[in-house]
C-alpha cells in the first residue's frame, strides 16, 4: 500500500511539474515568412504545396487570391524591367487560415496579410507572427539602406498599435544603437518580448517586453549598455 501511495505521489508531482512548465513556457505564435520571393519556380512550388485553388499566378506580373468570398488581385507596377521600378507581388506562405503576400519595391520589402475567413487585407511585412489568440500580429519589414528592420504590431483588423526598429536607440547619441533586438516572441499572457544584446561590450543579453506607459509604448526593462 505504501508503494502504491509513493507511486501515486510521484505521478502527482510529475503532473504538477509538467503543468508548471507548460505555464512558464512561452505560447507559440503563428509565423509566416517570405523566402526566395524572386524565384518564380519556387513560388509556383509553394502555391502547389500550400495554396492550390486559392492562390493563382495568372501571369508573370499578376497574382490572384480567393479568400472570404472575395477575389483579391495583385498586379506588379511598371516600369517592370527597372530595378528602381514599381511594386512587385509574390506569394509567400499560407498557414491556418492566413496568407502572406510579398509587396516590395527597391525602397522597401514589406507584405500584405490576408485573413481567409473574412478576405480582409491588412498591412504586414516580409515576415509576420500572429499572437496565440490571433487578436494581434507582429510584422517585420526591410527598408533598403537601413542597417536593421522596421517592426510593427497590429491588431488583427490592421490597426497599428506600435512601430519601431529591431534595436534600442542610444539614449544620448542620435542615430546610434545601444542594443540590438532578436528572438522575438509572443508570451502566454499576450505580451510581446524580444532579446536585447548590447551593441558594444560583452554584457549578457536580457529579455525585454513591449510595455505601454503614459500612452506610449517602449521596451522594458532598460539597461545601460557600454559605449565603444
Amino acid at each position: 500500500m505504501n508503494k502504491a501511495i509513493r507511486q501515486g505521489g510521484s505521478m502527482l508531482c510529475a503532473c504538477m511539474l509538467l503543468a508548471m512548465a507548460a505555464e512558464a513556457a512561452p505560447a507559440a505564435g503563428l509565423r509566416l515568412e517570405c523566402s526566395d520571393s524572386g524565384d518564380a519556380a519556387k513560388e509556383a512550388a509553394r502555391i502547389r504545396a500550400a495554396a492550390a485553388g486559392v492562390v493563382t499566378r495568372t501571369s508573370q506580373r499578376a497574382l490572384r487570391v480567393q479568400a472570404g468570398g472575395k477575389t483579391l488581385a495583385f498586379a506588379d507596377e511598371p516600369p517592370y524591367d527597372d530595378p528602381y521600378g514599381g511594386m512587385r507581388y509574390a506569394f509567400c506562405a499560407r498557414k491556418e487560415g492566413f496568407i502572406l503576400v510579398l509587396a516590395g519595391d527597391f525602397y522597401l520589402g514589406t507584405g500584405k496579410l490576408i485573413n481567409e475567413a473574412t478576405g480582409a487585407l491588412t498591412p504586414a511585412g516580409e515576415s509576420v507572427m500572429l499572437s496565440p489568440d490571433r487578436r494581434a500580429y507582429f510584422a517585420s519589414a526591410q527598408p533598403n539602406g537601413l542597417d536593421g528592420s522596421s517592426w510593427a504590431i497590429y491588431a488583427l483588423d490592421g490597426r497599428q498599435s506600435w512601430e519601431g526598429y529591431n534595436f534600442l536607440p542610444h539614449p544620448v547619441k542620435p542615430g546610434h544603437m545601444a542594443a540590438t533586438l532578436a528572438d522575438q516572441r509572443w508570451e502566454a499572457n499576450g505580451e510581446f518580448s524580444t532579446l536585447a544584446s548590447c551593441f558594444y561590450g560583452k554584457s549578457a543579453p536580457w529579455r525585454v517586453k513591449l510595455v505601454k506607459s503614459d500612452g506610449a509604448w517602449d521596451w522594458r526593462p532598460r539597461r545601460t549598455c557600454p559605449d565603444v
